[in-house]
């Protein structure tokens, strides 16, 4: 959805003709990512303390975490940077270290579509807080009612989400063009995958409860139906946002709210029910589908700026001579697709998948129950 979305902006709305209004709203794949991330995220965490069991530990969550996403990124930051494909400037260390969507003079340079690596970031430092905190206020009601308590937490993000998108409205009015870019303003997405979590481990749980959700789910095409008409009614009656000045108002809280429930949609069948059943199981489940999911991180980094090269723009020519805003969208596509999935297969067998053989190097303390010890005490 976001290579779709990029080759439609850089191609300009009169190149991208019918293209263009789909495409416009097709950066809701961070929205997306957002809720795919706090389901599978917090699922460990929320599945150990519903089974009384131990819960990922801290040092051992962040370890793994930061060696997913670290590497890959400082490597594509530094090579786009290394042949001028943009100036990190006298802040270039904010880059790297995941703050530049804090500041508006950095937030939208470096490699533009990693601001959503720091809003996840951020999320992976606080969630571990959250879990012990929830887990610690469960553990203090029978254990029937614990999935309620879990999910009265998933709530309260939830409502964070649109608290903190009204307070910055109403007391910090100048922040709105970087603002929608941190966690707080996007903690209902999470909140929503979060949920979802919940209720999957709470099916473990609960033999009746699982049957029922995976009869619910036994059908794939109707809940990718209804997702299908929501985003063409989100992209048609809706429509984007202005970046320069940032989400607003009743916009902005409606945005969230079908996006959130868009990916639900997507999710319930992919989480519930048999998935070795339908076509459609069987298709995301085919080894070459499965292999573009190993790589779609890296596919996510690197295409924008190869779209970005392969057109001439500020003083410097690219591969060929049309400029952003009159170039085909089919060529930025396939530039953004081909060289994109090329530069992040040689990222996964050369950068991620070594990095990830070092995930056991750190472990974590674990206590009964899913609660988490603090990772000093892990020494």
């Amino acid at each position: 959805m976001v290579v779709v979305h990029h080759s439609a902006a850089l191609a300009g709305p009169v190149r991208a003709g019918r293209l263009a209004t789909p495409a416009a709203v097709m950066d809701s794949g961070v929205a997306v990512f957002f809720v795919l991330s706090g389901f599978l995220i917090y699922r460990p965490f929320v599945a150990a303390h519903l089974a009384g069991q131990s819960g990922p530990g801290w040092r051992s969550f962040w370890w793994r975490r930061g060696l997913r996403i670290i590497p890959a990124y400082w490597v594509v930051l530094s090579f786009f940077w290394f042949i001028g494909s943009f100036d990190l400037g006298p802040h270039w260390w904010r880059y790297y270290l995941f703050l530049q969507i804090y500041s508006a003079s950095t937030a939208f340079g470096g490699v533009l579509q990693a601001w959503s690596l720091s809003t996840e970031v951020t999320f992976y430092l606080v969630l571990p807080l959250f879990a012990a905190a929830v887990a610690w206020a469960a553990n203090r009601v029978a254990a029937r009612h614990r999935p309620l308590v879990q999910l009265a937490g998933c709530a309260t993000l939830w409502l964070g989400g649109f608290a903190s998108r009204i307070a910055i409205e109403q007391w910090l009015p100048d922040q709105r063009a970087v603002s929608f870019r941190w966690l707080p303003t996007n903690l209902d997405l999470f909140a929503t995958g979060m949920a979802l979590a919940v209720v999957s481990a709470w099916a473990i749980e609960h033999v009746e409860l699982r049957r029922r959700l995976d009869r619910l789910a036994a059908v794939v095409w109707p809940w990718w139906a209804a997702a299908l008409a929501l985003f063409v009614w989100y992209a048609y009656e809706v429509g984007p946002a202005e970046f320069s000045t940032g989400y607003s108002g009743w916009f902005w809280h409606r945005r969230q709210v079908v996006l959130s429930l868009l990916t639900a949609l997507l999710l319930v069948p992919a989480v519930f029910g048999d998935q070795q059943r339908g076509v459609l199981r069987r298709i995301w489940s085919w080894t070459p589908l499965v292999w573009v999911g190993s790589v779609s991180y890296g596919l996510y980094l690197w295409h924008f700026d190869w779209m970005q090269r392969s057109i001439s723009s500020d003083g410097r020519a690219g591969w060929i001579s049309s400029l952003a805003g009159n170039a085909s969208p089919w060529y930025l596509l396939a530039v953004g697709l081909g060289i994109g999935l090329l530069s992040a297969a040689a990222s996964w067998y050369l950068v991620e998948e070594p990095f990830q053989r070092l995930k056991t190097l750190v472990g974590g303390v674990r206590r009964p129950g899913g609660a988490l010890g603090p990772p000093e005490a892990a020494g």
